[in-house]
C-alpha cells in the first residue's frame, strides 16, 4: 500500500447513486486499493469488453502514479529524491512538475499546503497502523527538517533540498490519479464514467449524482452534490485519526504548529481540476473557515463546503448551485 492504512470510512466520502438512461447501457464497475484507500472506476457504455478494456488502462495509470509518487519503495524517484545527499537533485520531470504546481498552492494558501512534512506524518505515526502522540521534543524535532522554506526550485528540473527534509504528495497524489485515470478514459472515447479516489471524484458526464460523508455519522451522507464539468475533493478529521483522553488527533497537521489542525471537522472543494481541489481541501481545513472562505471567494470557477468543529455547515457563494435534495 502507498501511502498508509486504509480506512473504512474512505470510500463513504464518494459515495454516489447512478442511474442508466437507458436499459441497453450497462453500467461496468472495478475497485482497487491504490495510493492507500479504494479506487473505484465506473463506466456506462454498450460494449461492455470496450468498457473492461478502458478499465484497466485507466487502473494501470493510477497503478503508474502510486509507483512514481509512494515514499516507501526504494526504486520510487521520491524515495530516491528524499534520501539524496547530493546539493543540487535532479528529479523526474513529472515530479517536479507537481512540484512547481504545489508550490503555487503553498504561495496562494500562506503555507497552509505544505509537500515538507513527511517527517511529522512519521512523528505521529500517521499512515500506519500504530498512530500514536509524539512527544513535543520529537515534534520539535521534525519541525526542524520540515517546511517549505527548505526547498528551493531551480528550474530545468533540479531544486535544491536541506538533506533530512523528506517530501510526501499523500495531500495530492489522489487528485492528480483521479485528473489522469480520467484522461484516459476521455482519450478513449469514454462518454459515462466516475472515478472515485476516496472521497476525490471526477465524471465524464453529467448524470452522476455524488454524496458527501457526513464528518460524524458514519454510513451518512451529509449533502448530495451534482457535476457536470467539474470534480470534488474532501478532506475530514474523520480519515485518519487516533483519540487520546477524549481528544482527536487526526492526519491534516498545520505546518506551522505540528500538531493537527483545529476548527475544522472536513473541507469539500469543487473545482475543475482535481489536483487543485485535492490540495486545496487541504489547505483551506489548515487556514479555517474566514480564510478559507476568503480565499475560495477569490478564485475562479472553485466552491466550498466547509463544515466547523460544531457541525455548522458554511458554502461559498456558488456553491449551493451543485446541491440537489
Amino acid at each position: 500500500m502507498a501511502y498508509g492504512i486504509l480506512s473504512v470510512v474512505l470510500f463513504l466520502i464518494g459515495f454516489f447513486i447512478a442511474r442508466n438512461s437507458s436499459d441497453e447501457i450497462k453500467t461496468i464497475k472495478r475497485t482497487q486499493i491504490l495510493l492507500g484507500t479504494v479506487i473505484e472506476v465506473q463506466i456506462r457504455d454498450v460494449d461492455e469488453q470496450n468498457a473492461e478494456d478502458v478499465i484497466t488502462k485507466a487502473f494501470a495509470e493510477v497503478k503508474r502514479i502510486d509507483d512514481l509518487f509512494t515514499t516507501y519503495s526504494e526504486e520510487s524517484p521520491v524515495w530516491k529524491l528524499n534520501n539524496s545527499s547530493d546539493s543540487i537533485i535532479s528529479v523526474d520531470p513529472e515530479i517536479y512538475s507537481l512540484i512547481v504546481f504545489c508550490d503555487s498552492i503553498t504561495k496562494l494558501s500562506n503555507g497552509s499546503f505544505d509537500l515538507s512534512l513527511d517527517n511529522l506524518t512519521k512523528a505521529w505515526g500517521f499512515y500506519t497502523d500504530d498512530p500514536k502522540l509524539p512527544t513535543k521534543a520529537e515534534i520539535d524535532s521534525a519541525l526542524l527538517n520540515s517546511g517549505w522554506q527548505n526547498i528551493v526550485l531551480l528550474g530545468d528540473n533540479k531544486i535544491i533540498k536541506k538533506e533530512k527534509v523528506r517530501l510526501n504528495f499523500g495531500a495530492i497524489a489522489k487528485g492528480y490519479a483521479v485528473d489522469k485515470a480520467i484522461d484516459v478514459l476521455k482519450n478513449s472515447g469514454i462518454k459515462q464514467a466516475i472515478v472515485n479516489a476516496g472521497g476525490e471524484i471526477s465524471v465524464i458526464g453529467n448524470d452522476w449524482v455524488v454524496g458527501i460523508q457526513h464528518p460524524r455519522e458514519i454510513n451518512s451522507l451529509i449533502k448530495k452534490i451534482k457535476l457536470d464539468g467539474f470534480t470534488v475533493a474532501t478532506s475530514g478529521d474523520y480519515e485518519q485519526y487516533f483519540e487520546v483522553d477524549g481528544n482527536r488527533y487526526h492526519h491534516i497537521l498545520d505546518p506551522k504548529t505540528g500538531y493537527p489542525s483545529t476548527g475544522l471537522q472536513s473541507v469539500t472543494i469543487i473545482n475543475k481540476s482535481n489536483t487543485f481541489a485535492d490540495a486545496l481541501a487541504t489547505a483551506v481545513f489548515v487556514m479555517g473557515k474566514e480564510n478559507g472562505i476568503k480565499l475560495i471567494e477569490s478564485l475562479d470557477n472553485t466552491e466550498a463546503m466547509i463544515i466547523d468543529e460544531e457541525g455548522k455547515i458554511f458554502y461559498s457563494s456558488g456553491f449551493e448551485k451543485f446541491l440537489i435534495n
